[in-house]
This record gives C-alpha cells, structure tokens and sequence, in this order.
C-alpha cells in the first residue's frame, strides 16, 4: 500500500485544519475563494483551491470535480477535521447523476457536496441584493437561468453585469462583493433560502456555499456535511 504525504501547510498554519474545494467551474468560482481566502482566512483554517488539468477536462463535468478531491484523498494524509469540497452547479445536470455523487459524498465523513441551484452566481447575486429584494418575475428569470440568445450570457451572468457595473467570468470585482459585512449578508440570505436543509441539494433557488463560507471564515469550524433525509 502506498503510503499518502502529509501536506505541507504554510508557516503559521501547520496545525490548521485544511479545506480542500474543488470546482465546476473553471474562473469563476476559483477567483471567489482565492479572493476570500486572502481576505478573511480565518487563522486555524488553510484552504486550498484545487486547479483544474486544462488538457484533462476541457468541459469540466461533476464526476472530474469528485474525481480531483478523490485524487487529492489518495496522495495526501486527511485529518478527521479536513474538509473537502465539490462545487458544482445544478442547472447542467441530471438529478441521476447528482445523486449519485451525493451519496459517495455522504458516505465518506470528510467530503461535502455544495451545489447551487441553478449557479454560483447566485452566490454571488446574494453579496449584494437578497431574493426578498427582487420581483417574481426576476425570481422566476433566475431559476430558469435562460440564454437570450444563442451565444450569449445566462439570466444571473447579465444580472450580476447589472449590480456590478460589468462582469465577466473571468475577472470581475471581487473587492466589491467582499467588502465588509457583504459575506456575513450572503451568507444569512442563503441561509434563508435554504428551507429544506436535509435535501442533498437546493431543489429551489438556493445555493449551498454557505456552508463553505462559513467554514472558510471560521464561523462553523466542524464539518458542514448534512445528514440526508430525502
């Protein structure tokens, strides 16, 4: 048997616990926790944002997403309070395959599935404005997260173009949407559309990074897995 390498945390943080995120997506999400990574790491806690193989997954699917934190298990030493993340999005997927990935998930005490649904823009969205704050119309609009047209942008894309002032998947302002008490905001915002917290994931507009977030910043520093009732 193989024997797993310890990973070699920076100095400061030997004895921090790790939380280990990998993701769907390929800018978007990864420039998000770097940025709150840097900005409000909190001090027991060293996170790692996993890159994706640009040759290997040139469209990233859930299955790669567990298959890099499933990697990252099998080279290195996990402690019983590391955690490790898949984010993924719902709105591409078949419920099939997302359940399936939810259980291996469940049945192993270290990984946690955190989906949005439909994406992590809404994540994003809740920095700034809460779903309270919208029309039913909006409501609707996002949960679909339609295309106008061929080629162009999701509903939530052109929404986060309208609350930033511009936007784009690979560079957007990340100051503005960490600014100070914008995370502890979409956090409770989140919170509050997560109304069936047993599920394996928000069947209605909802977003699970929440849960991340607060593992990142300190405020839950055991692991945010969630016993499944359905």
């Amino acid at each position: 048997m193989r024997i797993r390498k310890n990973f070699e945390r920076p100095e400061g943080k030997k004895s921090a616990r790790l939380v280990i995120i990998a993701t769907e997506g390929r800018k978007t999400e990864h420039i998000y926790f770097e940025a709150l990574k840097e900005k409000m790491e909190a001090s027991n806690v060293h996170v790692v944002v996993l890159s994706q193989d640009e040759e290997k997954n040139s469209d990233p699917d859930p299955n790669s997403v567990y298959n890099r934190l499933c990697e990252f298990k099998d080279f290195y030493q996990i402690g019983d309070d590391d955690e490790l993340w898949m984010v993924i999005d719902r709105d591409r997927w078949h419920q099939r395959n997302l359940s399936y990935l939810a259980q291996k998930c469940h049945q192993n005490s270290n990984m946690n599935f955190c989906v949005s649904n439909p994406a992590f823009e809404l994540w994003l969205m809740l920095h700034l404005v809460g779903v309270e704050g919208l029309s039913e119309q909006e409501k609707a609009d996002i949960i679909i997260n339609r295309k106008t047209r061929k080629g162009g942008d999701p509903f939530l894309k052109r929404k986060m173009r309208e609350l930033l002032g511009g936007y784009n998947e690979s560079r957007y302002d990340t100051d503005r949407l960490l600014k100070e008490g914008n995370v502890n905001l979409a956090i409770t915002r989140a919170a509050a559309l997560d109304v069936f917290p047993a599920d394996r994931w928000p069947n209605t507009l909802g977003t699970r990074v929440y849960l991340l977030a607060n593992s990142i910043i300190g405020i839950n520093s055991s692991s945010s897995q969630l016993t499944f009732s359905r």
